[in-house]
């Protein structure tokens, strides 16, 4: 174990600058590492991937095995390009053998509506995901002391806790606000 390196103070003037120095290794680099850790060997594509671990995570959140298909439709193509149709392929694949993870239902509340439900095979790829993952990310945080994994699971806390409460301000998530943030930002440094 290596010790503690002595944290450096940046000024909110400079975070968001040196925050962004970062998300090329971390979004790229290391994200799509730790997504090719969770695919595993199961021959799931990436949005496959995705769709299993975003079931997962809110089936944990909000205690449920099944989420709705519009619901998964919408995060997919926020972060990806790809089509509502790309969205229902994949989610077809999941269903059918050799994978039989999800089941695909109508919505009890809304006809109009269909219902992912997470099957006991969908729950056991689960673990084996967050196994696969867990196994990756332990290389890395074997390197670190105990102090720095607290820091590092705190602050990537923080930040999803910040970012969560600028999308529920109504801040960020939209082309337009995104911009309209860039340009107060470019204003400020203007006359700043």
């Amino acid at each position: 174990m290596r010790p503690t390196a002595d944290i450096e103070e940046v000024s909110h003037e400079r975070a968001a600058e040196r925050f962004m120095e970062l998300f090329y290794p971390i979004h790229y680099s290391i994200g799509m590492q730790v997504e090719d850790a969770l695919r595993g060997d199961q021959g799931l594509d990436r949005h496959q991937t995705v769709i299993m671990w975003l079931l997962r995570t809110e089936g944990m959140q909000r205690g449920s095995k099944s989420l709705k298909r519009k619901e998964i439709e919408r995060c997919l193509t926020s972060w990806y390009d790809i089509t509502s149709s790309t969205v229902s392929k994949a989610l077809r694949a999941l269903a059918k053998p050799p994978y039989n993870f999800i089941v695909i239902s109508e919505d009890p509340d809304s006809g109009r509506e269909k219902l992912v439900t997470v099957t006991a095979a969908g729950q056991r790829y689960y673990k084996q995901m967050a196994d696969n993952a867990s196994a990756f990310v332990k290389l890395a945080t074997d390197r670190m002391s105990v102090e720095e994994n607290s820091m590092g699971i705190h602050m990537f806390k923080v930040i999803t806790d910040t970012f969560q409460a600028l999308r529920d301000e109504g801040r960020i998530d939209s082309p337009q606000s995104t911009s309209d943030v860039a340009q107060m930002a470019k204003r400020k440094a203007a006359s700043g």
